[in-house]
């Protein structure tokens, strides 16, 4: 069986619950830019302008670098699948993965909480998965967003002393 085949399978799988419809929506409409700015107000009232700063960048570069690489793999959308929301352009990597992985990342050492760092990456893994399940994403999409959500987090953590310095 070839990676492709089984890309195609697990998408096939996942995408056969209807009954999981409305929360697999839901997932993949928060994990569109209502949750990232909720996190951004959030954040600014909690720890401060220094740190929303540097997660609006952080946002921001995962938009981009999305955006970027899609355009460079042109890895078209699923077909033949239930498409149960629509989306446009091309599907690798996951965007909305790509967001979630890095807002987990950049979150996790703010949150001191284990229960609510948990919650945190779970919320994450629920918006990447709810992208297989709604047809629009193959497996591997949303494991690529995930790795590179993960890294854009990791650096955006290391560059927050950096960035602190030209937010006042």
């Amino acid at each position: 069986m070839s990676l492709s085949t089984l890309n195609y399978q697990i998408l096939q799988s996942l995408n056969s619950y209807p009954a999981l419809d409305p929360v697999m929506i839901f997932l993949s409409i928060i994990g569109d830019y209502i949750l990232w700015i909720a996190i951004l107000v959030a954040l600014y009232l909690w720890k401060g302008k220094k740190v929303a700063v540097s997660y609006a960048l952080i946002i921001f570069i995962a938009i981009m670098l999305s955006l970027s690489l899609k355009s460079l793999f042109e890895v078209p959308r699923p077909e033949g699948v239930r498409f149960v929301i629509e989306a446009h352009g091309y599907s690798m990597p996951s965007g909305h993965t790509i967001r979630s992985f890095a807002s987990a990342m950049f979150l996790h050492p703010l949150v001191n909480n284990s229960k609510s760092r948990l919650l945190i990456w779970i919320l994450a893994s629920l918006i990447g998965l709810s992208r297989i399940f709604v047809g629009v994403h193959y497996p591997s999409d949303v494991l690529a967003g995930a790795l590179i959500g993960c890294i854009i987090g990791y650096v955006g953590i290391k560059m927050q002393p950096y960035i602190m310095k030209y937010v006042d």
